[in-house]
């Protein structure tokens, strides 16, 4: 089955709302789409699509979703996973802008969804929303969560959603890390193993931004820089995926990372590196301690 197209938004939570909002319009320059209920939904800007949706309470990812090229498409994986014995849920029209999803559960516990929007237009960087800052993200890049089994997490993205791996790292049979892709970009999810005395459950690690270049970062982290915000790692760039990053914690309770430059994949055949360091560091410099941390997984009641 194919039409996964890319990573369309991602949920989160945060301690404190207001503090966090204020940090997202203001220091990054995303702007408000909706509001409903306790969650608000905030846009690149470059369209009437959310791309990440934020609560108060507690911290952790909720549940991230990736777009399909229709509703056929969102038919067609919830009778699939369905007939699979995968519990789903459609979730039609529950989200500003969603106008069909299917929602499920990895093996692990991270909820994930495949949506069609009623916005499917490309991107025109000449037209945006009001409120858009121009050091702003261009779009939602990935997400990476720390997860007790990698390989079944990434067993069922490739042979579930037909997603595509595009990298791993460690040991083959039992990688520390990968790289999984809908389309051609080279990750639209990232897994990375538990670290040493760390949580039993999976625990979201970051949410990653992407920018048109080095450029454009240097003016977000500029701007980001000016409210507060410190690096833990980076600038630097990653050797899987080529692209470059920096990262650190969000008012919220979350990491973000600042991605530009991810590579395009031209093969079917995923690259391998022997380690998580190689993998990750093309560059330098040195992980910090505080990357083992995660920020948590929520659970709906």
């Amino acid at each position: 089955m194919t039409g996964l197209q890319r990573i369309e938004h991602a949920k989160v939570h945060v301690d404190d709302l207001e503090p966090a909002l204020d940090f997202y319009t203001g220091a990054m320059g995303l702007v408000e789409i909706a509001r409903q209920d306790d969650t608000v939904y905030l846009g690149c800007g470059f369209d009437d699509n959310f791309d990440f949706a934020v609560s108060e309470g507690g911290t952790g990812i909720e549940h991230f979703a990736v777009r399909a090229t229709d509703s056929s498409v969102v038919d067609d994986y919830a009778a699939r996973l369905d007939g699979e014995g995968v519990d789903v849920e459609r979730v039609d029209g529950d989200e500003p802008g969603q106008v069909a999803g299917v929602r499920f559960e990895l093996p692990t516990g991270v909820r994930m969804e495949v949506v069609a929007v009623a916005d499917p237009a490309y991107e025109h960087s000449t037209v945006s929303r009001p409120g858009r800052e121009g050091h702003a993200p261009s779009t939602l890049d990935h997400v990476q969560w720390f997860t007790p089994d990698l390989t079944a997490d990434l067993s069922f993205l490739r042979d579930r959603l037909d997603m595509h791996v595009s990298d791993t790292a460690g040991p083959r049979d039992d990688p520390e890390l990968a790289f999984a892709r809908c389309n051609t970009l080279h990750h639209d999810v990232a897994l990375k193993g538990m670290p040493e005395g760390g949580p039993d459950h999976a625990s979201l690690h970051h949410v990653a931004w992407g920018f048109d270049s080095i450029g454009h970062m240097k003016l977000f982290l500029d701007a980001t820089a000016d409210r507060g915000m410190a690096f833990e790692h980076g600038i630097g760039r990653h050797f899987a995926g080529n692209n470059l990053f920096a990262y650190f914690w969000e008012p919220g309770g979350n990491r973000f990372e600042m991605c530009a430059e991810q590579a395009v994949v031209k093969t079917p055949e995923p690259a391998h590196s022997a380690d998580y360091e190689s993998a990750t560091l093309a560059w330098g410099p040195a992980v910090p301690d505080t990357f083992a941390e995660g920020s948590g997984l929520v659970r709906e009641d």
